[in-house]
């Protein structure tokens, strides 16, 4: 049980890179077009969201694979921010094209998962696992 613990763990730390790869390059983008890329200020709240989410996600992975008891809030606390990021974003950010609409449904898939992950991290002291 242990192992799968720190397994899952590796595989939140690997995402939560990707987020903050995918701010990164996004702020990069913005920086270097800024006359033909001009983000309206709620594209701009994403994007910090999406680093926020990157840190909470890396930080739960992490915790996760040390098997330390903060997984459980650092697990939570990602929850939070990523099942807030997606109420707003269906209000606020509809997506407009194709290409949008496939991505928001991958961020709704990859949340479920994440759900499920903490569903999962929640029981882990109950059976020992974490400390």
């Amino acid at each position: 049980m242990e192992w799968a613990a720190r397994a899952i763990g590796v595989f939140y730390v690997m995402g939560g890179l990707m987020l903050l790869y995918q701010a990164w390059t996004n702020w990069r983008i913005q920086r270097a077009l800024p006359g033909f890329l001009s983000p309206s200020l709620a594209e701009q709240a994403a994007d910090i969201v999406i680093a926020l989410g990157g840190i909470l996600v890396l930080v739960a992975g992490a915790t996760l694979a040390l098997l330390s008891a903060w997984a459980v809030l650092a697990f939570l606390a990602g929850w939070v921010i990523q099942a807030a990021y997606l109420i707003w974003a269906a209000r606020w950010m509809r997506p407009r094209e194709a290409v949008a609409d496939n991505g928001r449904r991958r961020s709704v898939d990859a949340f479920a998962a994440y759900t499920m992950a903490t569903a999962a991290v929640l029981c882990l002291p109950l059976l020992g696992v974490l400390t």
